[in-house]
């Protein structure tokens, strides 16, 4: 009777709901479809849904066992997550650069102990723009997760007679703290207090009294299906301004505030959980169904691989993904998920032969990350970025492109050099670093600033020249009132040499790896033509300096060293080879 009952209660419409979020995130991270993140929001209010009644069951009843729980929890979370981390790093030693393989390891350490939601929050804060080289960044949703399951039952054992008031209280003032302009955007995607709400509210939707409702059940589907995957087009879109470090205006916004649509997201998964608690023709297709319901009871094993596959490519491949690539790596993707589910989902029993393969496998693959990481990604010789094994500093080339910081000073009294006020991002930085390689160096006196609107005036009044990263019409009135006779101000150009150093590191052993060249993105001839436009002959055109006849860029200078460490930023190797490039043109220009 109790298995009859169980049944009864199985909802195997919300296994197709779940099938069709995980649908929604890997096409979202595979760049097809702009609101697929919000997938993860019916994952939340399905795990609140699922887990809150049963712990607060279990604690009025005095059967609830914490640890025990957790361990179910562990059991059921890590060792996928640890066989994604070692497969992941195993790849990463292969093949990946040291900068990127050292970023992997922090990834994995950080993914096994399910604090990789604050490793995004500290060095990312912005997943909608980290998504496409992180191999592992995906696992923040599992952070969330574990350490809800970590705090939740401790506050509700400490309020045990008053269970329902404090998850209640706790509930709104997480979305209030969700809703209120007090952090940035990506520490509310990222940490649990912003989203506590959403697991909370799965939560108290499952205690409530359900009333089936045919009409709201599949008008409230319907509308999840649409956040899920329109929701970034509910009203329209509004062109940004162009990236000129993107080199695109393609990033759009919703006229819809991210934070409404995860709130409407959450809002109709409630809706549809109440209003479908009965036999509907939803939950019989949802039984019978042979695609989306069996997608949904292995998500997490999907949602665990599709990132490693579709980061790796890109990382090795191509940044965009064409439609047959998008193809293999979902058919690639469901295959293991099938083995991973089989085996490791369904086929795990907890024991202490398993707690002791799993502590075991726990070790071998933090002490494998954290070598990694104490190499600094260096295990192996790159003369490409003059790097040795084992003698890597990690943040060398972040270092040297900020080095320029240390000339936020005024001029001196000098009056022998021409001084010279760069300003602007670490592209501008980047220019700056050029000027110090050129043979005019020592003729120069250099200043920088990163903001052009705070720029002090008296800089402004002693240059002779200012170079400046941005359009010509962002330069305040101030600025030019500033200017002494006779000082000018340039525009410094937009540069990339791609997406990826893997996708050509991977073909060291080719007899043609250094002459490979790279098509860049259409958008960035078009912002520079727009920036030439505005600048007209006070303008540094970085990127035709490096343009080849066939309108590709080198990747290598002819030194064989990577231009680039990242596709955007130099290295000292492409500093020195643009500065080379750039001679005559500051040699004509500089009087």
């Amino acid at each position: 009777m109790k298995e009859a009952h169980a049944e009864i209660l199985y909802r195997h419409d919300l296994d197709l709901l779940k099938g069709l979020a995980i649908i929604a995130v890997v096409l979202y991270h595979a760049g097809w479809c702009k609101s697929g993140y919000l997938g993860v929001d019916v994952f939340f209010v399905l795990n609140g849904y699922f887990v809150v009644p049963q712990v607060m069951r279990q604690i009025e009843a005095s059967q609830f066992h914490y640890f025990r729980f957790l361990e179910k929890k562990l059991f059921r979370l890590l060792p996928l997550v640890l066989l994604i981390c070692g497969l992941s790093l195993a790849v990463g030693y292969c093949w990946m650069l040291p900068g990127d393989l050292r970023y992997l390891s922090e990834e994995a350490m950080a993914s096994s102990v399910f604090a990789e939601n604050i490793l995004q929050s500290i060095t990312t804060q912005n997943y909608w723009a980290a998504i496409y080289h992180k191999v592992l960044m995906h696992t923040w949703f599992l952070g969330v997760l574990l350490q809800f399951y970590v705090v939740f039952p401790l506050v509700m054992m400490l309020f045990r007679q008053r269970m329902k008031t404090i998850l209640f209280v706790l509930t709104l003032l997480s979305l209030m703290l969700y809703l209120l302009p007090i952090d940035s955007i990506g520490d509310k995607y990222y940490l649990l207090q912003y989203r506590f709400f959403e697991i909370a509210a799965g939560g108290i939707i499952a205690m409530r009294a359900h009333k089936a409702s045919s009409t709201f059940s599949y008008l409230s589907f319907i509308l999840v299906l649409l956040m899920i995957f329109f929701g970034a087009f509910t009203i329209g879109e509004r062109a940004m301004p162009y990236n000129l470090v993107g080199g695109t205006n393609t990033i759009r916004e919703s006229f819809l505030p991210r934070e409404l649509l995860v709130i409407l997201t959450v809002s109709f998964t409630l809706l549809y959980i109440y209003a479908n608690s009965g036999v509907s023709r939803l939950s019989v297709f949802s039984q019978q169904s042979k695609i989306f319901a069996p997608l949904g009871r292995m998500s997490l094993s999907l949602f665990l691989w599709h990132q490693p596959m579709l980061a790796f490519y890109r990382y090795f491949y191509a940044d965009v993904l064409s439609a047959q690539a998008l193809l293999a790596v979902i058919v690639l993707t469901i295959l293991l998920s099938l083995i991973t589910y089989s085996l490791i989902e369904k086929g795990i029993r907890i024991n202490w032969r398993a707690r002791l393969c799993l502590c075991l496998s726990f070790i071998a693959v933090n002490t494998f990350a954290l070598w990694i990481y104490q190499q600094g990604g260096a295990v192996r010789d790159v003369p490409e970025l003059d790097i040795c094994k084992g003698h890597s500093d990690p943040k060398a080339f972040e270092q040297y492109t900020d080095r320029i910081y240390q000339y936020d000073h005024e001029f001196s009294s000098d009056t022998t050099k021409q001084k010279v006020l760069v300003i602007g991002n670490s592209f501008a930085r980047d220019f700056a670093n050029i000027l110090l390689e050129t043979s005019q160096k020592d003729s120069i006196q250099l200043s920088y600033h990163y903001g052009i609107e705070d720029c002090p005036s008296s800089r402004i009044r002693q240059c002779d020249r200012i170079y400046f990263f941005g359009w010509k019409h962002e330069v305040p009135t101030s600025v030019w009132q500033n200017l002494k006779q006779g000082a000018e101000v340039w525009g410094i150009g937009t540069k990339n040499h791609g997406t990826s150093n893997g996708i050509f590191y991977k073909n060291r052993h080719r007899n043609d790896y250094f002459a490979q060249r790279v098509n860049i993105h259409k958008d960035y001839h078009k912002v520079n033509r727009l920036l030439k436009k505005e600048w007209q002959d006070q303008y540094i055109d970085l990127l035709s300096l490096t343009l080849q006849p066939d309108s590709t860029v080198p990747v290598f200078t002819p030194d064989h060293h990577f231009i680039t460490y990242d596709g955007m930023h130099l290295t000292p190797a492409g500093t020195r080879y643009y500065a080379r490039q750039l001679q005559k043109i500051y040699r004509n220009h500089a009087h």
